[in-house]
């Protein structure tokens, strides 16, 4: 079925108006933010000083101010959560798996992909949020994405070293699967 002209006409204007209230309100959220001198994105979409988003204690924040941040287009968060200051956090310091990433990691990507121990895992601050899979399951733990990736770059001592732990973790993963694998073709005699 063929959309009409009319209907092709009202799509385009559509879109340049959903294009433009887009625009308009990332060029409030950085001004926001300049003026603000940045933040965390709190409940009522807007900045809220770094720390006014996470509750005393443990570091947990409420599961609704997270779903409204990781709601947010990537560009928002990342000038929210600060990617691009810290140790190892400027955009041209980042992976190119990163670009574009979340702002919160779970804790198996943290695990894997920036090398990090359980034990430092318990130090950091993160959010809960209720288990995508099965809301009855423990609720997930989200950790500040920049916050990890400095931390193991700390342990690591820098990019350089944290992708070379990476590349030596998953060539001893690679060799434990060969190690198991390798009689799986094998004849057996009967």
């Amino acid at each position: 079925m063929a959309l009409t002209e009319e209907q092709r006409e009202r799509i385009r204007i559509n879109r340049e108006r959903a294009l433009e209230v887009k625009k308009r309100k990332a060029e409030e959220r950085a001004k926001a933010l300049s003026v603000g001198g940045g933040g965390a994105i709190d409940d009522g979409g807007g900045v809220s000083p770094v720390g006014d988003h996470l509750k005393h204690g443990n570091g947990v924040a409420s599961s609704a101010g997270v779903a409204k941040a990781l709601s947010r287009p990537a560009e928002t968060r990342e000038k929210c959560n600060g990617i691009g200051g810290g140790v190892g956090g400027t955009l041209d310091d980042l992976e190119d798996w990163e670009v574009g990433a979340s702002a919160h990691v779970t804790k198996e990507e943290a695990m894997r992909k920036y090398c990090l121990p359980q034990g430092t895992l318990a130090v950091c601050s993160y959010v809960e949020k209720p288990n995508p899979r099965n809301k009855g399951w423990t609720p997930m733990r989200l950790y500040e994405r920049a916050d990890i990736r400095r931390r193991a770059r700390e342990r690591f001592g820098g990019l350089e070293g944290l992708v070379e732990e990476r590349r030596k973790r998953d060539r001893k993963r690679f060799a434990n699967d060969m190690k198991e694998t390798k009689d799986v073709f094998k004849r057996r005699k009967p």
